[in-house]
């Protein structure tokens, strides 16, 4: 019998999850499935928005007559956007911290992954409902605070592979995430990552005396203040330097800089 399907260029992936054992991981894990949809089938449904560039799992809906997608994903069709959008209620953060161990592990066996260098972030994914008991976050691109879902990402900064996530951070306990990144990091490769690269509200100066007693060099953006303003207007021109940061379609290419040693409240050492 055969199949048709818009969609063709999903098979080629089906050897490199072969090969990284993505059934393996997924059992491993735990994931809940059912009879009808089995685990890796439900993650793979998932996948599938991701591949073909759909940014809604709403969206799946559209493909449901494609039997081409469905047999991608080990089934007749693609379950409904009911499902989906659901399925994150029945799994667990332990089920998704193992998942990301079990990925590390095969990344670096068979990439060779040597991520040492990693680039952290959080970022707020708006809430479109109206009614929410969510916390409200700072949403960049609306300049403005909204209720939203906070995620937390770590990059590994040369491959660009995300190494470590999570969906469900808290105001409250936001500033702990590096450490729990770092923590999860040596926990399943045996060392803490040597430098961390992230912006000045990622957490507190307390917590990056934490990473400095544990070796961890790391790179962030003091914290804007009127103190601070006053600081760089007083100095001369010539303790600038100067230096490029080569990122396509940045607006600022060349920054000036200065490379001075501060004391910072809560913090212990240079």
């Amino acid at each position: 019998r055969k199949v048709t399907t818009e969609y063709g260029g999903l098979f080629l992936f089906l050897p490199i999850l072969s090969e990284l054992g993505l059934e393996e991981m997924v059992a491993a894990s735990k994931y809940p499935g059912t009879t009808m949809i089995p685990a890796v089938s439900a993650i793979l449904s998932h996948l599938v928005l991701k591949l073909i560039d759909k940014e809604r799992q709403s969206y799946i809906n559209d493909l449901n007559f494609d039997e081409g997608i469905g047999l991608f994903a080990g089934l007749n069709v693609l379950p409904k956007s009911t499902v989906i959008s659901t399925y994150s209620y029945r799994t667990t953060r332990s089920m998704n911290l193992c998942f990301l161990e079990k990925l590390i592990h095969r990344i670096h066996t068979d990439i060779l992954l040597d991520a040492k260098v990693f680039n952290l972030d959080f970022h707020p994914v708006p809430h479109r409902g109206e009614e929410s008991v969510l916390e409200r976050h700072w949403i960049p691109s609306k300049g403005k605070a909204s209720k939203s879902v906070l995620t937390f990402f770590a990059q590994d900064s040369d491959t660009r592979i995300l190494c470590y996530s999570n969906a469900q951070v808290y105001k409250k306990s936001q500033s702990e995430e590096v450490l729990k990144f770092v923590e999860f990091w040596k926990r399943i490769k045996g060392c803490y990552p040597t430098h961390l690269l992230f912006d000045s509200k990622l957490t507190t100066y307390q917590n990056l005396s934490r990473l400095n007693q544990r070796d961890i060099y790391f790179i962030t953006i003091r914290k804007r203040g009127t103190n601070l303003l006053k600081q760089a207007l007083s100095k001369p021109k010539t303790a600038w330097q100067e230096c490029r940061i080569d990122t396509p379609k940045r607006r600022f290419q060349k920054v000036k800089f200065i490379d001075t040693p501060i004391t910072i409240k809560d913090y212990e050492g240079k």
